[in-house]
């Protein structure tokens, strides 16, 4: 071949491939992977940590053994859950949000269970256009497995509607309310009153300290019936 040409044809090669590698950095974009469902499995490829649309997070889990989604009612809440190194659900972050009816309901949630047992410590928002709450919750729970209320609940829905299912769903609400524990402390927002509220082993408020949303503080304390007993400022002063 001519030099004259071999040159020209050397630089438009050259300009070829140059153009197709900057136009190729031009339109690269970041890779996106498109799931319903990441399971995150630890070195023995038993679970850690599961990511997931709604329709497919996990049932409670216990000792790797799934109960039914329909038992912690999560199926529209895209999120997170975390496992411990015995199989056990321990906590997990979830979000809904969506248009309902004339209104919507947004919920947002991040939870520690205690071991085999129900979230202890938990920061959740919740909102139907209609009452709103935001904030820190805390419970105590017992030590009784929270499993024996699964168990019961699957043992009941195979069992034919009769005397035998009705026995087993009565057992079912009794270890329910074994295993359940009660709410010990809010700290949040409340319908835009901020509140402290401390309640005692049945669930009851006890203390409530608050600023509503006029900006009026108030320091109340209930007794077991759930009636005041004290209040600062004394509205009678």
């Amino acid at each position: 071949m001519h030099p004259q040409r071999l040159f020209l044809a050397n630089v438009l090669m050259f300009m070829a491939m140059l153009v197709l590698t900057l136009s190729g950095f031009g339109r690269r974009q970041p890779p996106v992977l498109t799931v319903e469902r990441i399971n995150i499995v630890d070195s023995t490829g038993a679970l850690a940590l599961v990511l997931s649309n709604g329709a497919r997070l996990p049932g409670a889990m216990f000792e790797g053994r799934e109960y039914p989604q329909s038992f912690v009612g999560r199926g529209r809440s895209a999120g997170m859950i975390f496992f411990n190194e015995a199989g056990d659900e321990v906590g997990g972050l979830i979000y809904e949000g969506a248009a309902r009816d004339s209104g919507y309901r947004a919920f947002g949630h991040l939870s520690f269970d205690q071991w085999k047992q129900n979230q202890v410590v938990a920061l959740q928002y919740q909102d139907n256009g209609r009452s709103r709450s935001a904030g820190l919750r805390v419970w105590d729970r017992p030590a009784n497995d929270l499993e024996r209320q699964f168990a019961l609940a699957q043992r009941m829905l195979e069992t034919p509607a009769g005397p035998l299912r009705d026995s087993l769903d009565a057992e079912r609400r009794r270890v329910r309310s074994e295993v359940e524990g009660n709410q010990r402390l809010f700290l949040g927002s409340d319908d835009r009153v901020a509140a402290l509220e401390l309640k005692d082993g049945m669930g009851r408020t006890r203390v409530k300290l608050s600023v509503d949303s006029a900006g009026t503080a108030r320091l109340e304390f209930m007794d077991a019936e759930g009636k005041t007993a004290a209040v600062y400022p004394d509205p009678e002063n």
